[in-house]
């Protein structure tokens, strides 16, 4: 592992991605995982054109014929503890809490004393108050998408008219019930920098900041629709007006280099204000870590990839990340201890993120 200040104070972390120092080392040298992550449901409510999961060319998320049976999950998940994991990630691929057995996933973490980080829309909150309470109660850490505060930004870069009333809902749900009480928070928001909102950027992190919620923002994840970073899936379009369509266009650009260097300027001014320390290497723009890298991602086909990013970095260029299938007979616990792929990974961690820009 290299020498370096990996690790940011509790305050820019939450509950499931959080670890100390002699935590990292220690997962590092003993081969243990930390963040593993896996899939519930292709099946989304929400049609997002830079979906990283989704294939570029398809015009919506729809559930997959072959999606891993709720048994195979439960495996996936009883490897993981066994190699070690305190948390789950439960990314994707499209809604997770529209899947059917959301909740008896959920309760199997929690039963193993593992605490499940979940990659949410947020709609089944902001629908069903009483969800908030089984979230709660099941010491999940909630992560919601956020990429604006302006309907006219946000529905139309999660393809849904309406969709920020309901962000905004599920958001103060999970304020009211406590989610950021704690630190490390329980409550996190999942923001991707694009042309459309780098000038609110700096808004929502004071206002995460100040209600102790994570703020988790970074570049396009370079695979599906956003693939090598840039958005590519007009196709994903489809269902706008001409006119959403064209404003689509317009906000889902990459920022480019100085607006990169700018945005971390000034998210490090914030910081500063109030005592947050950042990391020296940093995987988000708000300077936090990434440890998903000490794990390991299982797609909703059983797949095995390095990350969601579903690649690997040899000679400073993306290769093809999959490592195998569980239905294959591939084995979750033998890619982990002999790839070669995370040999590199558990030697050189340094908390930032091999598949995007460096943010230092």
């Amino acid at each position: 592992m290299k020498e370096g200040n990996i690790l940011t104070d509790p305050r820019n972390s939450f509950k499931g991605w959080y670890s100390t120092p002699n935590e990292i080392e220690y997962a590092v040298q003993n081969k243990q995982m930390l963040n593993p992550m896996l899939d519930l449901t292709n099946a989304c409510n929400l049609n997002c054109p830079y979906c990283y999961i989704e294939e570029k060319n398809s015009t919506r998320k729809k559930r997959r014929p072959n999606e891993l049976s709720v048994e195979e999950t439960l495996n996936v998940i009883e490897v993981f503890h066994s190699l070690g994991a305190k948390t789950i990630d439960i990314v994707g691929a499209g809604e997770p809490t529209i899947d059917p057995h959301f909740k008896e996933i959920v309760n199997y973490i929690y039963n193993l004393g593992m605490t499940t980080s979940l990659f949410t829309n947020g709609i089944k909150i902001s629908k069903e108050p009483e969800f908030v309470d089984f979230l709660f109660e099941n010491d999940v850490t909630v992560i919601l998408k956020l990429n604006s505060f302006h309907p006219a930004v946000q529905d139309v870069v999660a393809g849904k008219k309406g969709y920020t009333i309901d962000m905004l809902r599920a958001l103060g749900l999970l304020i009211e019930k406590g989610f950021n009480k704690v630190i490390p928070t329980r409550l996190a928001v999942d923001t991707i920098a694009f042309k459309g909102n780098f000038k609110e950027l700096p808004l929502i992190h004071r206002y995460c900041r100040e209600n102790n919620i994570y703020p988790l923002t970074a570049d396009f994840i370079p695979t599906g629709r956003t693939e090598a970073g840039m958005f590519v899936a007009d196709v994903a379009l489809a269902g706008m007006t001409e006119l959403d369509k064209e404003l689509a266009l317009l906000l889902l650009q990459p920022l480019d280099s100085f607006e990169r260097f700018q945005l971390r300027k000034q998210l490090r001014e914030i910081d500063f204000e109030f005592g947050i320390e950042q990391s020296s290497c940093p995987a988000y723009y708000g300077g936090g870590i990434c440890t998903q890298q000490i794990g390991m991602y299982v797609d909703i086909e059983g797949n095995i990839w390095p990350c969601v990013a579903r690649g690997m970095m040899k000679k400073g260029k993306m290769m093809n990340g999959l490592f195998g299938n569980i239905r294959k007979g591939d084995n979750i616990e033998d890619v982990w201890n002999t790839h070669s792929y995370f040999r590199e990974i558990r030697k050189h961690f340094n908390g930032s993120c091999p598949y995007k820009s460096s943010l230092t």
